[in-house]
Formats: C-alpha cells, structure tokens, sequence
C-alpha cells in the first residue's frame, strides 16, 4: 500500500499521472473548466482505478472511483471516502489523515449552511410570518400527533432530535467540489440553484417553496402545540406511560383495575400498553384494549366483567387503572 511520503510526492509531482498500487492504480488528471474547456490551474482529480489506460474520474465505467481532489497551490487534499472499495479504505485512511485531508462533507456542509441562512433569513421576512399568524388549524388533529409524539418519546432509547429537518439534499458532482475548492464563492451559485429548481417528481414546486411551506407548517403546529388543552384522561395516559417507561426491559406490570363495583388484579404486558397510539385511546373511550391482558383466558373473563353501556367492548379504561406495581415498586397510582 501507498506510504503517506509517496503519495504526497505523487501529488506534488506535475509530470506525474499514474501511482502504482498492489491491486489497482492511482490517477491524477487535471480539472477541466467545462465552460472554456482549460486546464483549471492547480486542482486535480484523483481517482482510484483497476485499469489507469483510458479511465477518466466521471467515467461510469464501476472501476474507476473518484476518491478526492488535490489543490496544489494551498497544498490541500480533499477526500470522498468510497465504502465500496473497503481494503483500500484501511490503508489509506491513516494517509488521508497524516495529510491533514479535509473530507468531501465539510464542502458539502458548507453549502448546506449556507442554503440554511438563506432560508433562515427568508423566514424572517413579513409574508412568511403574516401567513403563520393567520392559520387557524384545528386544534385536534396537532393534539393527536403531539401525544404519540409524547408517547413514543417515553420508551425511545438514545437521543431524539426534533424539529430537524434541514438535510437538503444538493445532489453535488465532481465539477461541482472542484469549483467549490477553486473558488468559494461559488457556493452562492450553489444555494441559488437548489432554491430554484424543481424539489419533487410530483409536483412544480421549488425548493424554495417546500422549506417555506414546512417551515410554516411547522411553526404552526409548534404555535398550537404550546396552548393544547389536556383532558384529565391524557394526563392519566402520560402520567401512567412515563412512570412504566422508567422501568428498563419491564415485560409485564401488575395492575388494579377497577370499574363500578368490580376490582381486579391483573397482569398487563408492557408492548401492549406502549404500542398504542392516542387516537385508538380516545376512539376506544380512553380505553386499551383487552389484549394488553397477558393471557387469553384473562382477557376473555375480563371482557365479560366488564362489558357495559359505557364500556362495550370491555376494554381497558384509563380511569379505572387505579395502581400499577412492578415488582415492589409502585410505578403509578390514583390516590
């Protein structure tokens, strides 16, 4: 394998084109400006390639693979890490970062912060806000999607970003890292260009028109969200789903249930209870459903106890759940 000395020879080497590798070979050919077709000074493309005879680094031919480009006046390589070609990677890694190499994703989130604050800035902007001001939403259907989000949050592992929608998706070319190297303002070029062309096969509309539009959705349903009215059953639901979350790996938890004159002790299993969603609860009367009960023949005894006019499926009511205990510890409990 290439030594980070040799191949930093080979960068610098102007007479140079080909290096010589145990398996494959390593191509420099010199950045083409595709408007006047000369030699761009100074920048290179540097591919990886089977067979150096004849391969260019936008060839489609699945041999050759472009792996970064050299800009020899600040003595910078850039580096597109290719997954596919995994032993080269091994090895060549430790020279990418010996060389101080700056990877092809640093470019790519330049241009994404910068199509960011030109949106950014555009949000602030009176038509934008005009619009969010005068949206009147119905109230339910933000409150369903805010409590499963709430639900779900409980029994999520790991961090849990939200609100993060930003991943443009810019589509950049060789030509289009090349340019940026060059010259950093192209990035402007590059903003304006995702802006305005077409961001879905479904329809005419922009860029610039879909992060307005989700943007403005999103505001809207942040506005709503802050002033949701919660009934004392979503209270109940939340209260009892994040004290049962607390438990790692809980399978099951016994409950007492109680309805009229009837109480109970049951055993309820803990995916039953999480896998719900908040508008089968409320269309079921604030209920679980029966199958949450760990056994068949509990649930069937259970449903025929407490089948009612209120009740007519003889599901699982939220208020009737009076404690929830797993082993010693209580978990939830009405007082």
């Amino acid at each position: 394998m290439v030594t980070t000395k040799e191949f930093k020879a080979f960068l610098e080497d102007d007479e140079r084109q080909i290096l010589a590798l145990k398996n494959a070979n390593l191509l420099k050919i010199n950045a083409i400006d595709e408007e006047t077709n000369e030699n761009i000074a100074n920048i290179s493309y540097i591919c990886y390639v089977d067979f150096a005879i004849g391969a260019t680094p936008l060839s489609n031919y699945e041999k050759t693979k472009l792996i970064g480009l050299y800009d020899k006046a600040n003595q910078q390589f850039y580096y597109h890490r290719i997954y596919s070609i995994y032993e080269f990677n091994q090895a060549f890694d430790k020279v990418a970062k010996e060389l101080g190499a700056t990877n092809f994703k640093n470019l790519n989130r330049m241009v994404k912060k910068a199509i960011d604050k030109e949106l950014n800035s555009i949000y602030e902007e009176t038509f934008v806000k005009r619009v969010i001001e005068s949206r009147t939403d119905p109230e339910e259907e933000f409150k369903k999607a805010f409590m499963d989000k709430v639900m779900t949050s409980f029994f999520e592992t790991g961090t849990t970003v939200y609100g993060k929608d930003n991943e443009y998706i810019t589509d950049l070319n060789a030509y289009d890292y090349v340019k940026l190297v060059n010259d950093k303002e192209y990035v402007r070029e590059l903003v304006d260009n995702y802006l305005s062309s077409k961001g879905s096969f479904v329809s005419d509309k922009t860029n610039l028109d879909i992060n307005i539009e989700k943007y403005i959705d999103n505001q809207v349903k942040l506005k709503v969200e802050r002033n949701i009215k919660l009934s004392d059953e979503d209270e109940m639901i939340l209260s009892l789903l994040k004290n049962i979350s607390k438990v790692d790996n809980a399978r099951t938890v016994k409950v007492v249930y109680e309805q009229g004159h009837n109480v109970v002790d049951l055993d309820l299993d803990v995916d039953g209870l999480k896998n719900c969603n908040y508008r089968s609860l409320v269309s079921n009367n604030y209920a679980f459903p029966s199958y949450a009960i760990k056994t068949r023949r509990g649930a069937s005894d259970f449903t025929e106890m407490f089948r009612s006019k209120d009740n007519p499926f003889g599901y699982i009511l939220i208020k009737g759940i009076k404690k929830v205990t797993y082993g010693r510890k209580t978990l939830y409990e009405v007082k």
